[in-house]
């Protein structure tokens, strides 16, 4: 099956289509019930296997979607809060050695 996207027209990806039919993906804003049951397929399966994600947790989402909202906001490994003083100290040393190395490239290609 072929679909238009972006203008032009390409191939359906086997995760949109259920049989010879076109899913139509959610796109925007997550829900709170969206995100629960993403932890709760999360909590019983584990991570990886996203292209699973969506059937399995009744989420109308695309796999890749439902693995950044895990990564990025959900996943409890993610820190919240502010930066340690070691982690400030640990930015500041790697942004002087990296503009240095940065004015010694831009002086170089000059």
């Amino acid at each position: 099956m072929h679909v238009v996207s972006g203008g032009e027209v390409r191939t359906a990806y086997p995760h949109e289509m259920e049989g010879n039919n076109l899913l139509r993906v959610r796109k925007g804003a997550w829900t709170r019930e969206e995100d629960e049951l993403l932890r709760q397929y999360i909590q019983q399966y584990g991570e990886g296997k996203w292209h699973q994600v969506s059937l399995k947790a009744g989420l109308n989402r695309c796999r890749k979607s439902c693995r950044l909202r895990w990564l990025n906001y959900l996943s409890p490994n993610i820190k919240r809060g502010d930066f340690t003083e070691d982690e400030v100290d640990l930015m500041v040393r790697l942004r002087k050695l990296l503009r240095n190395r940065q004015l010694k490239l831009r002086t170089w290609s000059n």
